[in-house]
């Protein structure tokens, strides 16, 4: 087990600023406390000369706390699997709840040199931004050809003059008290100069122009911080982050970063605070893992992030672990690093997911949850829920499991599982109908969830289903089917022969400019399909975009 003493770290932030100014940096003001994590090194972002689109990732790999131990949990979890196919009958049982009806729905983005597509996406009051490894598309909230697009660095900028490095792992969710869109990624300059990209719009309107977004990293060094996971509260954007060294686990963390002011002017580096919290742990001491900040959408100085423990027993792990996110009195944020555990029904490591005409199986990860949103339900006395999935296994081999958790009595409100006895379950999304704009709040005791379902003879597809109220989930609703079998370069790695990154995560956010007229909201989603042209030196994926009524 790896123990870390807690300690506070640095963020070293740099800034774009508008065309015809110098760049400005210096060291955000927050004092770093003694421990082994090295000193951020401050670093300039640049945007980048026309036309570079920045070097590839490649093929993403699924970093696990201890690979060997993860590799039996999967394999157990694949014979399982395959005694189940034997006795399997019928899909998930008939309801006859009403099912959710399409706002919208039209084909996304894709890239022939990264995978998975790490595909997610946000909703604001005018504009739809998707991202994916490693390209950005903006839409209008009518339209299905995006107001601008392009490589990712046009969004998230370079640490480098000539745009050297991989930037990927994306995230960006729209902020209803600011106004704006939000973003974060992974960007590796070397094996020693690992960032984080973090920014935001500088209006709710949008495109890639060189002002339309503030644009700062925090530095790693040669720590790589993993799996980043952005949410926020009034107070601070949030990133929840698996560090490793090399291949050992270092531990999760959280950075934080103050919110900027009104105004459409991008601040300096050295009007915000930032810092990252020790390692967390989860109630029992043991180390929790891929924390998941939830993104706010009813703003609070309270927000909270969610993660599972590092070990899940062959018998199965029984909790999450929830962190309280506070503003001090200093203006930095408040985490402890030992959460509060949320009893839950045991989880399991979950089968990988066939696919027709391949032995190649599509990713369904390790239980980690993948996304959270926080909103007011006014369904259940109005508390502020925090709604959050994870794929494990059940079913055919693989299961959603969904979550509404009241966080400040740390128990589940409700859940429940999408699953079929024929089919793969995986790489969920969940977001409850919640309308919050400006001073309108409407809606939020409803919610959306989208999944993608397999088998040896069902090409991968992207289903939704929703729950009104007390009202039982409704049945899965077809949004797309992929085209052909997922059989790119990812599918053909050493360490995971015939096992294809998929995901690696998908996105649901609520509707802050849903119609008033009606008693339901929206909630809007971006998730992954397999496409034709998959071989060893092409990925073989695309993705779809979505608006949903529950």
């Amino acid at each position: 087990m790896l123990k870390h003493q807690s300690r506070l770290l640095m963020a070293a932030l740099a800034l774009v600023v508008p065309a015809a100014s110098a760049s400005t940096v210096a060291a955000a003001s927050v004092r770093p406390q003694a421990g082994p994590w090295p000193t951020p090194v401050l670093r300039a972002i640049h945007l980048p000369p026309a036309g570079v689109k920045g070097r590839p990732a490649g093929s993403v790999p699924l970093r696990v706390p201890n690979p060997s131990a993860y590799a039996a949990q999967k394999a157990a979890a694949n014979v399982a699997a395959a005694r189940l196919a034997a006795r399997a009958s019928s899909s998930a049982r008939p309801t006859a709840a009403l099912a959710p009806s399409f706002v919208r729905n039209w084909a996304g983005q894709r890239d022939t040199t990264d995978a998975p597509s790490d595909s997610t996406g946000a909703i604001g009051t005018t504009r739809y931004v998707e991202l994916v490894n490693s390209k950005v598309a903006i839409y209008n909230r009518t339209s299905n050809t995006p107001t601008a697009a392009g490589p990712l660095v046009q969004l998230t900028g370079c640490a480098t003059a000539g745009c050297t490095e991989s930037v990927f792992d994306v995230q960006v969710i729209w902020d209803p008290g600011t106004k704006r869109f939000f973003y974060a990624a992974d960007d590796i300059v070397s094996s020693s100069e690992n960032l984080i990209v973090f920014g935001f719009s500088s209006t709710a309107t949008p495109s890639l122009s060189q002002s339309s977004w503030c644009r700062y990293s925090l530095n790693f060094n040669a720590t790589f911080p993993d799996y980043p996971k952005l949410g926020d509260t009034k107070d601070f954007a949030l990133i929840g982050t698996n560090e490793f060294n090399g291949s050992t686990f270092a531990g999760s963390h959280i950075a934080w970063v103050t919110k900027p002011p009104s105004g459409s002017a991008c601040p300096a580096a050295n009007t915000f605070k930032a810092g990252l919290t020790g390692t967390l742990k989860n109630s029992n001491g043991t180390p929790a893992f891929t924390p998941v900040a939830a993104n706010q959408t009813d703003t609070s100085s309270t927000g909270w992030a969610v993660a599972r423990p590092i070990s899940v027993p062959s018998g199965g792990a029984t909790f999450l672990t929830l962190f309280k996110v506070t503003k001090s009195a200093t203006g930095t944020a408040t985490i402890p690093t030992t959460g509060v555990s949320v009893p839950v029904a045991a989880y399991q490591v979950p089968a990988a997911a066939p696919q027709p005409g391949t032995a190649f199986k599509l990713d369904t990860l390790d239980t980690r949850l993948t996304q959270a949103v926080s909103a007011v339900d006014p369904a259940h006395g109005s508390v502020t829920a925090l709604w959050t999935q994870h794929t494990v296994f059940g079913g055919a081999g693989a299961q959603v499991r969904w979550y509404e958790i009241n966080p400040a009595t740390h128990f589940v409100i409700q859940q429940g599982t999408i699953s079929s006895s024929s089919l793969f379950t995986f790489n969920g999304a969940i977001s409850p109908d919640r309308r919050v704009n400006g001073t309108s709040k409407m809606f939020g005791g409803d919610m959306v969830i989208s999944v993608n379902q397999s088998s040896a003879s069902a090409l991968a597809a992207i289903k939704v289903a929703s729950k009104i109220g007390a009202n039982a989930l409704s049945a899965l609703k077809l949004i797309a089917t992929s085209t052909a079998a997922d059989t790119g370069f990812d599918c053909m790695t050493a360490g995971s022969p015939n096992l294809c990154r998929w995901g690696d995560y998908a996105g649901a956010s609520p509707d802050p400019a849903a119609p008033t007229t009606g008693t339901r909201g929206q909630v809007w989603g971006t998730s992954m399909l397999s496409a034709p042209g998959g071989s060893a030196s092409s990925s073989g994926w695309t993705t779809q975009n979505f608006a949903i009524k529950p």
